[in-house]
C-alpha cells in the first residue's frame, strides 16, 4: 500500500498551517517525520485521516483519490493513526476502549501483552486512571495489532519510560518485518534514527528535508533544523 500527498494544504478556521507538503510513505518502510513544536505535525495527521479537509492539493492511497474520503473509509482502507492527545474514552474502561477498537474480550490479552510490565491484566481499569503514558503505550498497541497497512503515529513515546520506548521501538520495527508501513512523527531522535529508512523535516507547514537514512550528512542537517 502507497499514501501520497501532492501539494497538500491545511488549517483552521480559515488559517493555514500546511503550505504544500508532498511526501510518501508505502508498506515495509518507517518514515520518521520531525520537527520544533507548532511546525503542523499534528495538522498534517490529521489532515492525512480526514479530520481536518484539504484546502488545496491532493490525498491519493494506492492511486486512487482520497482526499475528500471520511475518516472512518480511510480506516477500512488500511490507514490507522495513533494521537499526540489523548485518544481514548476517559470514562470506560480499558476493555470498552479495546472493544470500541474491535477487539473482543478473547483477544484483548493479545493487544495488552504487547506491553506486559504496564498493561497486562488492567481491562478492567478505568482508561482515565492510566498515567499519561501508559494512555499512550495502550493507543499504539492498539493500532499496532489491528491489521491496518500503514500506520501514523504522533509522538508515540511521550510520557514512557525509556525501557517501554524500546518495547515500542520493537514493536514498531516487527510491523515494518511484517510488511506494514509506519510514518512515526517523533521527538525522540534516538527512536527515529534506530528505526527510519527515510527522514522527512518539516518546518512552518512545509518540508524543509527529505532524505533517506543512510544518507550521510542527514544526521548533521536535522540538527541543525532542530537546534539540538
Amino acid at each position: 500500500m502507497r499514501l501520497n500527498a501532492t501539494n497538500l494544504h491545511a488549517g483552521y478556521g480559515g488559517v493555514p498551517a500546511l503550505h504544500g507538503i508532498s511526501m510518501e510513505i508505502q508498506s515495509g518502510e518507517i518514515v520518521a517525520l520531525v520537527g520544533r513544536n507548532g511546525v503542523g505535525k499534528t495538522t498534517l495527521v490529521k489532515t492525512l485521516m480526514g479530520l481536518l479537509p484539504v484546502t488545496d492539493g491532493e490525498l491519493l492511497l494506492d492511486d486512487q483519490p482520497i482526499t475528500n474520503w471520511a475518516p472512518s473509509k480511510r480506516v477500512r482502507a488500511g490507514l490507522r493513526a495513533t494521537f499526540q492527545e489523548k485518544g481514548l474514552f476517559q470514562e470506560l474502561t480499558v476493555g470498552e476502549n479495546l472493544r470500541l477498537n474491535g477487539f473482543e474480550p478473547n483477544a484483548q490479552d493479545a493487544v495488552l501483552e504487547q506491553f506486559p510490565k504496564s498493561l497486562s491484566g488492567r481491562q478492567s481499569q478505568r482508561a482515565g486512571t492510566l498515567s499519561g503514558g501508559e494512555q499512550k503505550m495502550l493507543a499504539a498497541a492498539c493500532a499496532l495489532k489491528t491489521d491496518a497497512s500503514l500506520i501514523i503515529m504522533d509522538e508515540p513515546t511521550e510520557g514512557l519510560q525509556p525501557s517501554n520506548v524500546e518495547v515500542l521501538g520493537d514493536h514498531i520495527d516487527n510491523a515494518r518485518s511484517a510488511g506494514r508501513g509506519v510514518l512515526l512523527i517523533e521527538q525522540h531522535i534516538a527512536l527515529a534514527n534506530r528505526l527510519a529508512d527515510r527522514f522527512i523535516v518539516v518546518e512552518k507547514g512545509r518540508v524543509v528535508e527529505a532524505s533517506p537514512a543512510d544518507d550521510p550528512t542527514i544526521q548533521t542537517r536535522i540538527k541543525k533544523r532542530l537546534a539540538i
